[in-house]
């Protein structure tokens, strides 16, 4: 499944050399930075003061909550190099500290009530943007009161997986899925980084292009047409297939002249 907020590196790959081969621009940025809730109000470190965004002032700096959130940040540091060691750690870059509230109590930005967060029942979500060898993957872990991490793991464990972090290239999974039988008659939508928690590992996540079903019916019909993609998965340590997940869906087409239909006068 494609990710909100995925972006192509193609530059970034041209720069740091990586092994070119046929859609390799089709490379995005892996993983995704979205919380379970919208009822949040977001932090982040390197804002001082407020922003203006849209007439409204955002109070984005993190000091405003340094009473909790120092301590959050410390348990969200113990929990990732506990569980991938401190090289991991390293290279994770923090983009966003979001404070989750309950859907009782409304997520007002220039209410300095709600920064006293001792008398909420709150959780914290702490975006991070993982880069290894050029490739990126995005993630958010989010921890309670307690500074427990109460969402799902998005990353391997070093104590399983010593190797994790030494990935293949995506061009090898590329080729891996394309000589696959599986993989017949089909064509690359996207791939990215993935993480596989029922096997400790990350890996390349080779999406099928739904287009090249679609170019096969005849959708001018205006209806909507249900499709099955599969998604591969290549383990980023062995090459290994690891899974293919079917993704289904419905897409209805139509033409400019549908939209705005010529004047019959």
């Amino acid at each position: 499944m494609k990710q909100t907020f995925s972006i192509l590196i193609t530059l970034l790959i041209s720069i740091n050399g990586f092994a070119q081969c046929d859609d390799i621009d089709k490379l995005e940025l892996g993983g995704t930075y979205l919380s379970r809730t919208r009822n949040y109000i977001p932090f982040e470190v390197k804002y001082e003061g407020k922003i203006e965004k849209e007439n409204t002032f955002y109070p984005y700096d993190l000091k405003n909550i340094e009473e909790y959130s120092t301590y959050i940040l410390l348990k969200t540091k113990e929990y990732i190099t506990e569980r991938a060691g401190i090289d991991f750690y390293n290279k994770l870059e923090m983009g966003q500290f979001q404070v989750n509230f309950l859907d009782s109590v409304k997520a007002e930005y220039d209410n300095p009530k709600l920064y006293e967060l001792s008398n909420y029942n709150v959780t914290y979500w702490i975006l991070f943007t993982y880069r290894n060898k050029g490739f990126e993957y995005a993630f958010g872990l989010e921890f309670d009161k307690d500074g427990k991490m109460v969402s799902e793991n998005k990353f391997p464990d070093f104590s399983l997986n010593p190797e994790f972090e030494n990935l293949i290239e995506p061009c090898i999974a590329l080729e891996k899925v394309k000589t696959d039988e599986r993989f017949k008659d089909k064509e690359v939508d996207f791939i990215e980084l993935a993480y596989l928690d029922e096997i400790n590992s990350f890996c390349w996540l080779i999406s099928e292009d739904k287009d090249v079903q679609m170019a096969k019916i005849d959708v001018s019909d205006h209806k909507y047409h249900k499709y099955e993609i599969e998604n591969f998965f290549v383990n980023t340590n062995t090459s290994v297939i690891e899974k293919i997940s079917t993704q289904k869906g419905q897409v209805i087409y139509c033409t400019f002249k549908d939209i705005f239909p010529a004047d019959k006068n």
